[in-house]
């Protein structure tokens, strides 16, 4: 049979059966043209290869990075906190900054904001 040069190309090879295809591209991709038709495969998608990842995580790994995700903004308030009264104590009070971790400071902080 004569090979048209529509056949010839890839595109042209959607109108021709699966005989024709056989003969035009030969026995080695005609095993490939049927597994294709019987069981296609296709390549893993982006969500597919991300959650494949995620099942082969440890347990304790995933424990350890949700707790890590859930309690991000718990950590950054308390930094926050921290972060202010070094530099309203420290700074624009001119004391020693190490001295916002002392109980005694904050007891004597309370006594001045409470006090009769």
């Amino acid at each position: 049979m004569p090979m048209d040069s529509k056949k010839e190309t890839a595109a042209g090879l959607e109108g021709v059966t699966t005989a024709e295809r056989n003969n035009l591209l030969g026995a080695s991709t005609a095993g490939d043209a049927r597994r294709t038709a019987n069981h296609p495969e296709r390549e893993m998608t982006a969500k597919e290869t991300k959650a494949a990842a995620r099942k082969k995580r440890h347990p304790a790994v995933r424990v350890i990075r949700w707790m890590l995700l859930k309690s991000i903004v718990p950590i950054l308030c308390v930094l926050a906190v921290i972060g202010g009264m070094y530099i309203g104590y420290a700074v624009l009070g001119k004391r020693p900054g190490a001295e916002i971790f002392e109980v005694e400071t904050w007891k004597h902080m309370y006594d001045l904001i409470f006090a009769d």
